[in-house]
């Protein structure tokens, strides 16, 4: 920690360089051949789901423990691993009942408990510990494979490697928030100024990575093909899983668990900026119930980050100063602009799939009032469980610059 680096976030398993992603790239496989059964049915996963097979695999697997795992890194790909198996085997199911045998229960619980994370699919399985470069290969799309994948496609995997790329220009754009405040507590304006500036910059590589989903993911494939695997067990009653849920143990005894699914909401990167910054949202709910899904060290890390200086109430106490104000004000105005994009995004990938598939489901049933096909805005739900566009618009429109 320096006079300008008032928290380390090496010290919660953030890299300064690569931010949320990972201070070295996630492994591969397991260094113990004992887990080779899950490297195994891994790397096959795609294939045993297409074919029907995988129930049979899961049913030849051998209950592993996790007390030859090493380090945090093996850790974290057994999370990946393992919630990866949970979601195939509950919804590759054609009657879900949301049952997960104890060969993947047992092991998955012990290693989210490990990492004080809810025990489902988040955005960190998905996108931020779910990735390695070909080869010597940089971060683009085109030199990046996931570590598991469902379908297999290339459009699964720049789902989830889009935002891994975000995550990638967000590591930069983190090194220079906490400089910045750092240098407010040393009253080094220039500093300020120059790293506001900067950090404008950063955000708009964020949403030109962010564009390129729309080249390489199908709409309908997505919504149809692929996101079903990412929901919880909350909500999907009328799916068959009443209990949530079911992870079953050696024991006999069970524990059953309705939580939201995957979501960009559970990006640790956003909440940084936002308290880094100081925007406030006026309806944190979910916001806050989306920390438990983070990793334990990342909701650390942001409550520390919660307990510094805010640049907001910095430039507030300057408000005379036009060039402070600007850099700032120009940052937020960037952030705004990339929430935007990301409604884009939702509504061509979520809302417009949701509403012909609510259009399809009246012409199949008459009796159906037509109206029902419009599909209001209001009940299409994220797999975060909330009411997606007015929730996304809201957090569009909190991110405003100084009142003058």
């Amino acid at each position: 920690m320096t006079e300008n680096n008032p928290i380390n976030p090496s010290s919660f398993g953030i890299s300064p360089k690569y931010g949320f992603l990972s201070p070295t790239a996630p492994l591969t496989t397991f260094s113990n051949p004992y887990y080779q059964p899950w490297d195994t049915i891994t790397s096959n996963l795609s294939s045993l789901i297409a074919s029907n097979q995988l129930h049979d695999a899961v049913a030849q697997l051998p209950l592993l423990h996790t007390n030859k795992l090493i380090g945090e890194l093996e850790y974290r790909r057994a999370y990946v691993v393992l919630a990866f198996l949970a979601h195939a085997y509950v919804w590759s199911k054609k009657q879900p009942d949301g049952l997960i045998p104890p060969q993947i229960s047992e092991p998955f619980l012990e290693v989210c408990e490990y990492h004080r994370i809810q025990p489902v699919i988040t955005y960190t399985a998905l996108c931020t510990w779910n990735w390695k470069l070909r080869n010597g290969g940089t971060f683009e799309l085109q030199d990046m494979e996931p570590l598991a994948s469902f379908t297999g496609t290339r459009g699964e995997a720049a789902f989830y490697h889009v935002p891994v790329l975000v995550e990638w220009e967000g590591g930069c754009l983190m090194h220079l928030l906490i400089g910045a405040i750092g240098a407010v507590a040393s009253g080094d304006r220039v500093t300020v100024v120059d790293a506001l500036e900067e950090s404008s910059r950063s955000i708009v590589r964020m949403g030109e990575q962010l564009s390129k989903m729309y080249a390489n993911l199908d709409a309908d494939a997505f919504y149809h093909e692929l996101r079903p695997f990412f929901a919880g067990g909350k909500g999907m009653e009328e799916k068959g899983l009443h209990r949530g849920m079911v992870f079953q143990k050696s024991d006999g005894s069970e524990i059953c668990c309705k939580l939201v699914g995957g979501s960009a909401v559970q990006s640790s990167l956003f909440p940084f900026i936002d308290c880094a910054l100081g925007v406030e949202h006026n309806d944190d709910a979910l916001f806050k119930e989306m920390r438990a899904y983070m990793p334990g060290q990342h909701r650390d890390f942001l409550e520390e980050v919660s307990r510094l200086p805010s640049l907001r109430n910095y430039v507030q106490d300057h408000v005379d100063d036009t060039e402070l104000r600007e850099a700032y004000d120009g940052c937020l105005t960037k952030l705004r602009a990339w929430r935007g994009k990301h409604i884009a995004i939702v509504s061509k990938y979520i809302v417009q799939p949701a509403r012909e598939a609510a259009r399809a489901s009246v012409v199949e049933k008459i009796e159906v009032d037509a109206s029902d096909a419009a599909k209001d805005e209001w009940e299409i739900q994220g797999t975060g469980g909330s009411a997606l566009m007015p929730f996304l618009r809201q957090a569009r429109d909190d991110t405003k610059g100084v009142d003058i």
